[in-house]
């Protein structure tokens, strides 16, 4: 069994006439008169090696290489402007956002602004009901909440 080993490592070499030593050739050759399990390795390796050598061969074209590296580059730069159109908007939203975030805070401003000035039509028909003498001024005035 321990000579199996040894044979096994050279059986690929012996199947394909490359085995350096003509001794070696030799102790393989005996080896297998003897030995069916590496007979029947020796075998197996034969029948792949016949497989792979009746296997077609197919060839990629001359440039092939160089159409795929420029396909793989063209991608890149696709996604790459795709991105940087994306950014593009992202900076432009950070432009335009303090607009209407702007707009809403001056909206609030002037209903807290106007809340706090109501008509006073009461004091108005008060003041009319009255009899006093009431001139435009006036009236402005107590419409605008000024008072009298």
């Amino acid at each position: 069994m321990k000579s199996c080993a040894k044979i096994k490592r050279l059986l690929s070499g012996y199947l394909d006439n490359e085995i350096d030593s003509a001794a070696d050739a030799a102790l393989v050759k005996e080896h297998l008169d003897s030995c069916s399990f590496c007979k029947k390795e020796l075998s197996e390796l034969s029948r792949v090696k016949k497989l792979i050598l009746e296997k077609e061969r197919k060839f990629l074209p001359q440039d092939y290489l160089v159409y795929r590296l420029k396909e793989e580059i063209a991608d890149e730069r696709l996604a790459e402007e795709k991105l940087s159109w994306f950014t593009g908007i992202g900076n432009l939203s950070r432009r335009l956002i303090p607009v209407p975030v702007a707009a809403v805070a001056l909206s609030i401003i002037l209903l807290i602004l106007s809340s706090s000035q109501t008509v006073d039509k009461y004091s108005l028909e008060e003041h009319i009901l009255s009899g006093t003498q009431t001139t435009t001024e006036i009236a402005l005035g107590l419409i605008l909440g000024a008072g009298v």
